[in-house]
């Protein structure tokens, strides 16, 4: 902001230059920033990932468990008996924990808005270790009926049974072991967190009610999803609310622990490949980034894994996929040492998982690259906003003294429109929120609130109250808009670099080319298209076209997503639509393209004076 005030700030000659050629400067810096984040995906540019935490010692643990039998004996029991029926069974799963000598217990659960009301049942064991339960690890299984149409989760349960009855035979706890069965998918593992940490996170929609009992703070969990008895790959997720990510030593002992049972693992569904040429190996290394990339950026958790992040839990989800029946496949019995290696690392732990990055990008299932290499992308976008800042600052300040005007700019009149821009953010982000609460009964009536309210805020009163605005202040109130939208990606860009480096790419390049006024009908065009709405209609759209068609048209799907945000706000509290409403669309209001008017040949005078 020095640079914006400082009245000497032409003097030095790298300032003339830099004013002189700012667009050229500018479009090198969007162009270096690609170039800088290709970059990250050559393995002399990233690292290989370690474990930065000794006590971990995953190479010295020794499992004895052999679950196969117990499992598949577990999963017929279940598939004959149980998956038929619509809730979770809580007297099958109570009397499977009883065998084991295991205590049980239920947790009862309400959702009830304007929606409709929905109860569940979360069933868990404790395992008390030999300590004063002053720690616990979590192993976690949704549980799906047959009538449900996402993938079974079966025979995930059969394993965590299974291994319930071997981990209760075991004289070595350090720490208590939690085994909780969810049920309505995220919502259930939501409800049993604010009931364990005795918290509400979401605007009270969700009454999570309270616990029969509890073991010591969680320091791991570790969400459970097979598929299927006969396993292809066991994939690893890691995507959170609000894009946070866990500690990569967590993923790192996963990953290691897969490879020392000879299971097949993958990261983003890619698997590691030995002695790929460079070519390969770098393209197959971008395609793993930008997987990362898009799965953190819309802040939903990829698993309920996702929910333990912002109690500083570290989580993540092992997801096993359906075997194709061709090439070697990954039984219960290999899954189940896995299960018991990562718990007994994890045993060995002194102290919570602090020493290894929480920001990272992973190019391959044994290389990352770290906060400090990939910031610099995100970097550059912001310093090119800065820099166009600056020029047309000192482009403003010359035409004033050109035309020997002591007038200052109205800083008071740009501010205030500043506060109307946010006030019309609040607006939006109050209005999606009400839509939310309307009906959810008839999908034609929703989808025509969403976009009345939606259009007539974010569209049509940003158009009519800037239209009153003076045209003298436009380019102190740009120049405010770009420093602004440099300061909101660098502060997203510190929870959710994937987001606002996304983001960056689409608005930076246009938001420098939005200001002066010539050609304004091209820069309206563009400023409609980087609207948040209009964005999104994009990516759905190209998300149709890359999957296929469906029964469900493009502008539902929109609707859809909004009023899901909404949701996710009330019953997770994600801030995901709030930032976007009250922060990404004010500055798209502020950045609206000038009336265009008559101005002077600033480029003359811009040379006179520098020279």
């Amino acid at each position: 902001m020095a640079l914006l005030t400082d009245p000497s700030g032409l003097k030095g000659k790298p300032f003339k230059i830099l004013v002189k050629r700012h667009k050229l400067v500018c479009f090198l810096l969007y162009l270096m920033s690609i170039v800088w984040f290709l970059c990250l995906a050559s393995d002399q540019i990233n690292s290989a990932t370690y474990l930065s935490e000794n006590a971990l010692l995953p190479g010295l643990v020794v499992v004895g468990s052999d679950l196969q039998k117990d499992a598949k004996a577990i999963l017929r029991e279940m598939e004959d008996y149980v998956l038929d029926g619509e809730s979770i069974p809580e007297d099958w799963l109570r009397e499977k924990f009883t065998l084991a000598s295991v205590e049980s217990f239920v947790h009862n659960f309400t959702l009830s808005g304007s929606f409709g009301t929905y109860s569940g049942k979360n069933i868990y064991g404790i395992i008390r270790g030999g300590g004063a339960s002053n720690e616990a690890i979590v192993l976690s299984v949704p549980y799906r009926s047959n009538n449900n149409p996402a993938e079974t989760t079966a025979p995930g349960l059969a394993v965590m049974l299974a291994i319930t009855q071997y981990f209760r035979k075991q004289k070595y706890w350090a720490k208590d072991i939690i085994m909780l069965v969810t049920e309505h998918e995220q919502v259930g593992m939501q409800a049993w967190l604010e009931a364990y940490h005795g918290v509400t996170c979401g605007t009270g929609v969700l009454q999570s009610g309270e616990l029969e009992a509890r073991g010591g703070a969680i320091q791991a969990a570790i969400n459970l999803e097979l598929h299927s008895d006969f396993i292809k790959y066991v994939d690893v997720k890691v995507s959170g609310l609000n894009g946070q990510l866990p500690n990569l030593d967590l993923v790192n002992l996963v990953l290691r622990i897969c490879s020392k049972e000879r299971v097949r693992h993958t990261f983003a569904n890619k698997e590691k490949i030995h002695n790929l040429p460079s070519y390969e190996q770098w393209q197959h290394s971008l395609e793993i980034m930008i997987s990362m990339l898009l799965a953190q950026a819309p802040g939903v958790p990829d698993g309920n894994h996702g929910l333990f992040h912002r109690f500083g839990i570290e989580a993540i989800t092992m997801e096993g996929h359906i075997s194709n029946g061709n090439g070697p496949y990954v039984t219960l019995h290999h899954v189940g040492r896995v299960i018991e290696g990562l718990f007994r690392s994890i045993n060995n732990l002194l102290e919570r998982f602090h020493q290894s990055y929480f920001f990272y990008i992973m190019t391959d299932t044994d290389r990352f690259a770290s906060i400090g290499l990939y910031m610099p992308c995100n970097g550059m976008l912001i310093a090119a906003l800065f820099i166009r800042a600056f020029s047309l600052h000192v482009e403003m300040r010359l035409e004033r003294e050109d035309a020997s005007q002591d007038v200052d700019p109205n800083i008071a009149g740009t501010c205030t429109m500043f506060l109307i821009a946010h006030a019309i953010g609040f607006m939006a982000d109050a209005g999606s929120n009400i839509v939310s609460m309307l009906t959810f009964a008839n999908s034609r009536i929703r989808t025509m609130a969403v976009y009345s309210v939606m259009s007539v805020v974010s569209f049509i009163v940003p158009l009519v109250v800037f239209s009153r605005f003076k045209g003298k202040d436009w380019s102190m109130l740009h120049i405010l808009s770009l420093v602004y939208l440099g300061t909101l990606l660098m502060c997203v860009g510190m929870s959710n670099f994937s987001f606002a480096y996304l983001t960056g790419l689409v608005i930076t390049p246009i938001s420098l080319l939005l200001y002066p006024a010539s050609k304004r009908h091209w820069k309206f065009i563009l400023w409609i298209l980087i609207h948040p709405l209009i964005l999104l209609l994009i990516v759905i759209a190209s998300v149709k076209i890359y999957r296929g068609f469906d029964t469900v048209s493009i502008l539902e799907a929109l609707a859809n997503s909004l009023l899901l945000a909404s949701l996710d706000y009330q019953i997770y509290g994600s801030g995901m639509l709030r930032m976007v409403c009250v922060a990404y669309l004010s500055v798209w209001i502020t950045l609206a393209p000038p009336p265009k008017e008559k101005h002077k040949d600033t480029k003359n005078i811009i040379k006179k004076k520098i020279h």
